[in-house]
């Protein structure tokens, strides 16, 4: 903020504490309230005008003052007259106007006598009888205008509500009669209260309380690195009010910032919240406190509440007549004001009294959870039965999706468990689904340290292994360390000791470490544990550990199972097994949309941030293979953000999967430059080899989409060479088309058959209608031009394959070409022009071109006269000109063209003469003098 200049000392109070609101973050979401301001400012300072900002505390009344000061500085070089009403001030006459005018009163000197005794003495300068109210006005009025002949002069009261009576009655009237003089009146009243200031006839701007996105950005922007969970509940508490967003914080520690400890049932407020919220609780009754205590406590008890609220009698009287809250009769609940209210309430409460108020809810309600969480606030020391609740009731929050509150119950648990063997585990299974499905990788390893502390062995247990190494990989660790802490885990398990539900969440870390690790001899230890384990295992993971794991080699059988899984996600509220099916499916082209918009709602919240990143990859890829490009980047930007804020590096480098898949299709090099130095920077270091074949799944797509065919075919063998599928190579069922494309593009049309003849052997045909779509697409690549009946005609007949469009545009493209080749030019032109609307819809760049030089191949000869000769290009002429003009060598137009580079360079020999040049430097000069 720019610093405005001093006058004779009168503003050198709010000068002085600019610097501390400087500090303060920006008005988030009050766009509206301060573009107001500035149109009240613009108005006051051509012909005078008053404002009346209201709202309740911590609404950023006084903030808005601030801004309202500093562009009244910075914009009109006003002067600036300021005064704060105060309750102990309220009962002395004109002590506001002594905190306004008082920086001025050298100027008094100039007024007329009257005036100026009568000012002196209301401003305590002078004794003598009171003035005249009308003659003070009057007084006061002639020095406001006094003032504004040489600046635009801002009176700014706050705190109207606690003004004097004199001092308002004063200043009633400069509000009504400054109009025609550059004075402003700018004046706060909190909601609720009434003043001595007479505010008819004098605008007013309300202050609501921030929407639900304003909040989030502003606890986002002070808090970034809270885990997400811990800022939905300071904005479900703030209540929309921007000084209890900023103050509930400060009473956090670090372990609940993460999410390594649990937030009580209402935030503790910091002393300046308690000293704004609870004046109104504190003069209540005791017996009407008690029953306030209760509700604000209350977690769903609902009617059983309500009938001892009702024996109560009228002790809820009180709290309704000051509009503290209000009875739901029809939801038989009580309702607060505000949230904050609610936890003013519980603020007041002595710690005995909160207990007994929890065994009271507890006696009352119906409901497992709540009882258990009732009891254990109750508490006073370690109880292993009620622990022992808390668990059970942790295992039913987590299955229902609620998987912050799942961790809040362990946590919970583990400090009233007696053992500290059963500590330890409680700690680490909180780790587990903190690392695995809420996102608090942070608090994860916290969590964990705190296991190790509690009991040493647990280190050894398949839970702790499991977090352990989610935490690894995503910090310092690398994938050979987390594979073996994991398969030492799983060696050190007898099998009739092993839990199920602990060998499933430890085999399904172990899939997440070899996917990403890229080796075979790290799938061999994987194969050798489900094998193993196998008696122990659910059916969705033994599905998993082939279709995810190796899907090539899913059996027909599997893959029915797994549709009858999928196809019982409708009502499924488990995240970790949504994502789970999902991953079984994802590979095998089965990819659970509805179920996976679900998790990813859920991560906005906190709840399933880890697992929704998972989602949105999913969902990005898909998308992509479905040509909703749109979808796809801003499913990537949001995973990859969520991978960022979370701290989940190795998660990151698969988020960009979908991104980068855009930017090779548009062959967008700069942004793939920038990815591929970014991811393997982070993974190769740590031995996450699979970045390879991302990188080189990536870069085939890139190569194709610029005519690079030979470097399209490199890049696709590097994964699997063509006619084979090695085992555990995860992507080589989405690259069938693409291999294909590129060795019969490159004239390797043997290994392009090949490659087709091993799909079909490999049944991937039979994976899914995708996959078979790419296998029939991949047939007519490799197919002779002389092969009939034709295969292209029944693919792009199929209104099936309308589910893939870029992949068809691509077909259509090639038959295009194909008969192009055979001179059917006008049977062509249909399907290359409808290819060209898809790849301009795709925004897919590369291929429009491609699309239009094909178009232009079937056209009619043109003619354009140069120089005064007639230059006569045919059709293949003018095409091998562009690609040349383009760049292109000689073989790279070649491979585009099926044609030799010697026949190229026959067909430029000719071209030349007819432009009336003499080197391909001068073919893109020529060309647009064509008008081409």
């Amino acid at each position: 903020m720019s610093r405005m200049r001093s006058k004779d000392g009168w503003d050198r109070g709010w000068r002085d504490s600019r610097e501390q609101r400087a500090a303060t973050p920006d008005l988030i979401g009050r766009d509206d309230e301060m573009a107001a301001i500035a149109r009240f400012l613009d108005s006051a300072a051509r012909d005078g005008a008053a404002l009346v900002v209201t709202g309740d505390p911590g609404m950023g009344k006084t903030a808005l003052l601030d801004i309202a000061l500093d562009r009244a500085a910075t914009e009109f070089d006003a002067r600036i007259l300021r005064a704060s009403g105060a309750e102990f001030e309220a009962e002395l006459s004109y002590a506001g106007l002594h905190q306004l005018l008082l920086p001025v009163s050298p100027e008094l000197a100039h007024l007329p006598e009257a005036h100026r005794v009568a000012l002196q003495i209301a401003l305590g300068i002078d004794g003598g009888p009171a003035p005249d109210r009308l003659l003070l006005t009057t007084a006061t009025l002639t020095l406001l205008q006094r003032l504004a002949r040489s600046a635009f002069v801002l009176v700014v009261v706050d705190d109207l509500q606690w003004l004097d009576r004199a001092s308002a009655g004063v200043l009633s009237l400069v509000a009504r009669r400054s109009a025609g003089f550059r004075v402003g009146l700018l004046l706060t009243q909190r909601s609720g209260y009434e003043s001595f200031f007479d505010r008819t006839a004098i605008p007013e701007l309300p202050l609501p309380p921030l929407d639900a996105e304003s909040a989030r950005d502003l606890v986002h922007s002070l808090h970034p690195s809270f885990h997400q969970s811990v800022r939905e509940r300071i904005i479900e508490q703030g209540g929309g009010n921007p000084l209890a967003l900023i103050e509930l914080p400060r009473v956090l520690t670090s372990e609940q910032e993460s999410g390594a400890d649990f937030l009580p049932a209402t935030l503790p407020l910091t002393d300046r919240l308690r000293r704004l919220f609870t004046a109104r609780v504190s003069p209540l009754p005791i017996p009407t406190r008690r029953l306030l205590l209760l509700a604000a406590l209350d977690r769903g008890t609902g009617a059983a509440l309500m009938d001892v609220i009702a024996a109560s009698g009228p002790d809820l009287a009180p709290a309704e007549a000051s509009g503290l809250v209000t009875v739901d009769r029809r939801g038989r609940r009580v309702l607060f004001a505000h949230p904050l209210m609610r936890a003013a309430v519980v603020d007041l409460a002595s710690p005995p009294e909160r207990r007994a108020a929890h065994r009271r809810l507890a006696q009352l309600t119906e409901q497992p959870e709540a009882r258990a969480l009732h009891l254990a606030e109750a508490a006073l020391g370690p109880d292993d039965a009620i622990a022992e609740d808390l668990a059970r009731v942790a295992d039913t929050a987590l299955a229902r999706g609620d998987s912050v509150q799942s961790v809040s119950l362990l946590l919970r648990a583990a400090e009233l468990t007696t053992r500290p063997t059963e500590r330890a585990r409680r700690l680490t299974e909180a780790a587990y689904i903190g690392a695995h499905v809420t996102g608090a990788l942070d608090g994860a390893g916290t969590l964990l340290a705190r296991a190790r502390g509690e009991h040493p062995d647990v280190t050894d247990t398949l839970r702790t292994a499991a977090a352990a190494a989610a935490h690894l990989l995503n910090s310092d660790g690398d994938i050979d360390t987390a594979h073996r802490l994991l398969v030492g885990a799983l060696d050190s398990t007898p099998l009739d000791q092993a839990n199920p539900r602990s060998v499933e969440a430890l085999l399904q870390t172990l899939t997440t470490v070899c996917s990403f690790g890229g080796r075979a001899q790290l799938w061999t230890a994987f194969d050798d544990a489900v094998a193993r384990f196998t008696p122990l295992l659910s059916q969705e993971l033994r599905i998993q550990a082939v279709t995810f794991a190796d899907p090539v080699r899913s059996t027909p059988a599997e893959l029915r199972s797994l549709d009858a899984m999928l196809a019982d996600l409708d009502d499924e509220a488990n995240p970790l097994r949504i994502v789970d099916l999902a991953r079984a499916g994802w590979y095998v082209g089965r990819v659970p949309r509805d179920a996976l918009h679900r998790v990813v709602a859920a991560g906005h919240s906190g709840e399933t941030i880890a697992l929704a990143a998972n989602a949105l990859v999913m969902l990005g890829v898909d998308s992509f293979f479905g040509g909703r490009w749109d979808e796809t980047r801003a499913f990537a930007d949001e995973a990859i953000s969520l991978c960022e804020d979370n701290g989940y590096a190795l998660l990151l480098w698969g988020a960009l999967l979908p991104r980068m898949l855009l930017a090779a299709a548009r062959a967008d090099m700069s942004y793939l430059a920038v990815a591929h130095s970014r991811m393997r920077q982070w993974a190769l270091p740590r031995n996450a080899l699979a970045v390879r074949t991302f990188t080189a799944y990536v870069d085939g797509l890139a190569a194709l989409s610029q005519a690079r065919y030979r470097e399209a075919l490199d890049a696709y063998s590097a994964v699997s060479e063509p006619g084979t599928f090695p085992p555990h190579e995860q992507v080589t069922p989405w690259m069938v088309m693409d291999l294909v494309e590129a060795a019969v593009r490159s004239g390797a049309s043997e290994s392009a058959r090949a490659h087709v003849r091993a799909a079909a052997d490999a049944g991937i045909p039979e994976l899914s209608p995708h996959a078979r779509f790419l296998h029939q697409a991949a047939t007519a690549l490799a197919c002779d031009d002389n092969v009939f009946p034709d295969p292209y005609e029944a693919l792009l007949a199929d209104p099936s394959s309308a589910r893939w469009p870029f992949a068809v545009a691509r077909v259509e493209l090639a038959y295009g070409e194909r008969l192009r080749r055979g001179r059917a030019l006008r049977a062509a032109r249909p399907y290359l022009l409808s290819a060209r609307e898809c790849f301009t819809a795709l925004a897919a760049t590369p291929w429009v071109e491609r699309a239009e030089v094909m178009l232009r191949a079937t056209g009619p000869t043109r003619r354009a006269a140069i120089d005064g000769r007639d230059a006569e290009l045919t059709p293949q002429e003018l095409q091998i000109a562009r690609l040349a003009a383009s760049g292109l060598s000689n073989r790279q137009i070649g491979e585009q063209l099926f044609l030799s580079p010697r026949t190229v360079g026959t067909h430029l020999y000719r071209v030349f003469p007819k432009l009336g040049i003499a080197s391909r430097a001068a073919l893109r000069d020529a060309l647009v003098a064509l008008g081409q």
